[in-house]
């Protein structure tokens, strides 16, 4: 593409030549004829061209108010793939499962009786889908994904791969020795979420573990039993949240923090990466810490540490 075609894409205004761009890499990778994302001017490249929010001076470049926004919009674009939709040979689908003409299924999928497929779904290959699973329209199952029945999925829902929901959760009474409590409820995830690779969601004890519409899960996360979480939350990699805990709107959890059980946090919180929550987190607020604390007390009290060093 010639940088006037990327502009437009991104909203941008072109300083310098109309260069015909073969490919988009990092700053340190890109020569002559790529184009790159300059996030800090200060960075060195050999690119031909850059994307950035500042023009800098004998540089082509498309000037944006926010790179990172651009870098969405671009990448959006060229990721487009246009696949035929088709049902592999080699996948078993049961009787009583209704799947759209405009759906892909891959080799080795199952698909059990009673089970229901919107339009547009992508089943990658070697998923096993229970009985009387709800998949909503526009939907990404990626390969070799376990979905067990009492689960219900909402539309342009994206589910990383080797990722299980639904699975019995951990919940034991100790009698003469430890014995499982059978979880009977479900699963309710809302529409927009995206789960990454390697999740693991339990069903609910009774009633449901629901996880709220647009909230994004990163790989290698687990969900425990009659978690609710909210809306637009962010959950980041390793991160656990325990049984029966109520997480608001808009909440982030940074990397490998965890949370006890029967915890309630408000909306907008954000607990930083390492953290332990061991009582309720009250809302628009920032946490860090074992205890996990308000971020400026631990901040202070780091500071008074570290000065009688």
């Amino acid at each position: 593409m010639r940088l006037k075609e990327i502009a437009k894409i991104i909203k941008g205004t072109l300083y310098g030549r109309n260069l015909e761009i073969k490919s988009i890499l990092p700053p340190e990778d890109a020569n002559r004829g790529c184009l790159t994302f300059l996030f800090s001017p200060a960075t060195k490249t050999n690119a031909g061209a850059i994307i950035t929010e500042r023009r800098i001076s004998n540089k082509n470049c498309i000037v944006v108010s926010d790179c990172k926004k651009a870098m969405y919009f671009l990448l959006k674009q060229f990721a487009r793939t246009k696949n035929k939709p088709y049902i592999a040979d080699q996948a078993l689908i049961e009787n009583d499962v209704h799947i759209p003409k405009s759906c892909t299924i891959e080799p080795y999928t199952i698909i059990r009786q009673g089970a229901g497929i919107g339009k547009g779904c992508f089943i990658g290959s070697g998923v096993y889908i229970d009985r009387n699973v709800t998949i909503g329209n526009y939907c990404t199952i990626e390969h070799h994904t376990v979905i067990y029945e009492k689960t219900r999925i909402g539309n342009y829902v994206w589910i990383g791969a080797n990722s299980t929901i639904c699975k019995q959760g951990f919940g034991y009474v100790k009698l003469k020795k430890y014995e499982r409590i059978r979880h009977i409820g479900g699963i309710l995830i809302g529409d927009c979420v995206e789960l990454g690779a390697n999740v693991t969601i339990d069903r609910a004890t009774i009633g449901n573990t629901v996880i709220g519409k647009g909230t994004k899960i990163d790989n290698l996360v687990h969900i425990a039993h009659n978690v609710h979480i909210g809306k637009n939350c962010l959950i980041m990699g390793q991160a656990g949240i325990a049984g029966s805990t109520k997480i608001g709107d808009n909440v982030i959890l940074c990397g490998q923090s965890g949370v006890s059980d029967h915890i309630k946090i408000g909306n907008n919180v954000v607990v930083y990466a390492k953290s332990a929550v061991f009582n309720n987190l009250a809302p628009n607020k920032k946490y860090s810490g074992i205890p996990a604390r308000e971020h400026y007390m631990v901040l202070k009290a780091l500071a008074r540490l570290y000065k009688n060093l």
